[in-house]
């Protein structure tokens, strides 16, 4: 069972109420036929909850609540819990039925959608401009009306500053950073006014496949 984990409650009154319908369950003779339950683990388990409903009501007394109860609660806590992971990871897939998932508290984990880098480059223009800021736009140049990028993707953005003029091919990009917005606002300090401002854009995936390179927009910091 290792593709699936049982959501095991996490207050006591909760493990207590799970405690109480899962170790008997997994004790059923017809059960045991399907889980087949090592020998030392089903032992283990049940010698743990043997002494776990005795002192869960010595817990519950305010009257008897000491100290080495509350100690031995909480020993056995980690007991039980480390039993029913070991009893469950022994249960083959293929005989969980949905009652057992139900009683198990097992959610079938959803598979990851893969997402799958835009095959194009984002559009994107400068929106407006101020001393030592400019704003830029990213469009979906796949579907112009809308400024969503591609499922799965975002944009990566990288800037070089420097003299006027540089070939696309000779601009030595860095500063890049992301953003899942439709817009950016990039900000510059004193020192780099009058320089130029090269930037380009991609598409990303989580996994960091990057879309063909935007067009390269240049303008003077102001």
């Amino acid at each position: 069972m290792s593709h699936n984990d049982a959501r095991k409650p996490r207050t006591d009154d909760g493990k207590h109420a799970y405690y109480i319908v899962v170790v008997p369950y997994i004790n059923l003779p017809a059960n045991q036929l399907r889980f087949n339950t090592p020998a030392g683990t089903l032992s283990s388990l049940n010698t743990n909850y043997g002494l776990w409903s005795p002192n869960w009501l010595k817990y519950k007394d305010v009257s008897q609540c000491t100290k080495p109860i509350i100690d031995l609660k909480d020993s056995l806590e980690v007991k039980i819990d480390s039993n029913l992971d070991e009893v469950y990871g022994n249960i083959p897939d293929s005989v969980l039925t949905a009652n057992d998932k139900a009683v198990f508290l097992i959610f079938d984990r959803k598979a990851a959608s893969m997402a799958v880098v835009s095959p194009i480059a984002p559009g994107f223009a400068m929106d407006t401009a101020g001393h030592l800021w400019a704003k830029f736009l990213f469009h979906n140049t796949a579907t112009p009306t809308s400024k969503g990028a591609p499922t799965g993707n975002i944009v990566y953005y990288e800037t070089f500053i420097g003299a006027a003029g540089i070939a696309n091919a000779d601009v030595v990009f860095s500063n890049g950073n992301v953003t899942s917005s439709s817009s950016h606002t990039f900000h510059f300090d004193e020192n780099q006014v009058g320089k130029t401002c090269y930037v380009r854009c991609f598409y990303q995936t989580k996994r960091d496949e990057r879309s063909p390179a935007s067009v390269i927009i240049s303008f003077v910091i102001m």
